[in-house]
């Protein structure tokens, strides 16, 4: 357990830059798979740490904000099989080189090493500016993880991730609606919380039921 966890941890520190040697990694090492899900468990059980305001604002218990935790990291696995999924399908059709999609699959994985540290979110009034940069800051690495499966260049893996995020999307509005509709469901049984509910809308709604008259006369009784 020791030796995976220290080979996630090497792999998120050169997925940062996607150093040749993680593409060795993805390439060559044994449990090359199971150390990208490490990578992706990690990021979304810390970008959910960076927005546990929602959780904390709707009393979430221990037990269930664990799961939580869980839950999130299992999301962001599912939406790293889809998306890499889509890049590998969209790069089969445009380009020549044809690699694996074990490949794909973990080259696309380690580009998720920068939400890593997503719960850097939870800072006041730099937040906001953070996530946009960690997610900026993956989709290059996505790009640089494209071009070199596929052996092009920075625009054609622009182009393939940009395609393969348009049929994602076709994908998740037409067939995938069901899919979304059950993946909601199961996050608001577990956290209580809506799957799309920003900390801003909820700091809102708490702002209110603060200030309403039903909350004042039980406060003074």
């Amino acid at each position: 357990m020791f030796e995976y966890l220290w080979s996630v941890w090497r792999a998120i520190q050169l997925g940062l830059r996607l150093q040749p040697d993680v593409v060795q990694i993805a390439e060559t090492h044994p449990n090359a798979t199971w150390i990208a899900f490490g990578v992706v468990m990690v990021a979304g059980v810390s970008v959910l740490l960076g927005q546990s305001v929602i959780l904390f604002l709707n009393q979430v218990r221990p037990g269930r904000f664990i799961m939580s935790l869980v839950s999130n990291g299992v999301l962001l696995v599912v939406g790293w099989v889809v998306w890499s999924a889509t890049v590998w399908g969209t790069g089969q059709w445009l380009f020549t080189e044809q690699p694996d999609f074990a490949v794909v699959l973990r080259l696309t994985g380690l580009s998720y090493a920068p939400l890593v540290y997503g719960f850097l979110i939870l800072m006041p009034y730099l937040g906001p500016f953070v996530q946009r940069l960690l997610y900026a800051w993956s989709l290059i690495i996505a790009l640089r993880a494209v071009a070199f499966a596929f052996q092009v260049g920075f625009w054609p893996a622009l182009l393939c991730v940009g395609l393969g995020w348009l049929l994602l999307m076709l994908l998740t509005a037409t067939i995938g609606r069901p899919i979304v509709t059950v993946r909601n469901w199961v996050w608001h049984r577990i956290t209580g919380t809506p799957m799309d509910a920003s900390a801003h809308e909820l700091l809102r709604q708490f702002a209110i039921e603060k200030s309403s008259p039903s909350t004042t006369k039980r406060d003074q009784s």
